[in-house]
């Protein structure tokens, strides 16, 4: 008797998302770094030096939190650009259509739905 194949529907996987595939990135998640949002990933690093820069210099925890408030808007003009962002649905930050979390959709690999790891997402 011949099997019977159909295309799995790449929606109800829970691996999919906009038609890429999270698989690898929720097995071993933050292992790749380029699946990363560069806005996201700019802004860390601008954090993680103005925070060194804060610890050199002996300022409190607090006096810390306060320059960083009054510079982040200059941060993210400087480092929060990125061509590939259209407007998401969200008042979150980046805001982007194409961020899952920290995550880049379009770093991700493209997926159509037909994957031996097919998964439902009720499962989840």
């Amino acid at each position: 008797m011949a099997a019977r194949i159909s295309r799995l529907p790449g929606h109800d996987c829970r691996y999919y998302r906009s038609g890429r595939c999270l698989y690898e990135e929720q097995r071993n998640p933050g292992l790749d770094e380029s699946h990363h949002c560069v806005v996201l990933l700019r802004l860390g690093r601008a954090f993680d030096d103005f925070a060194q820069r804060a610890e050199n210099l002996g300022m409190t925890e607090e006096q810390a939190g306060l320059a960083w408030k009054a510079r982040f808007p200059e941060a993210l003009a400087r480092e929060g650009s990125c061509r590939m962002r259209p407007p998401g649905d969200t008042t979150s930050f980046p805001d982007c259509a194409n961020a899952a979390g920290d995550l880049c959709l379009l770093a991700l690999p493209l997926c159509v739905g037909v994957c031996p790891r097919f998964a439902r997402r009720q499962d989840m």
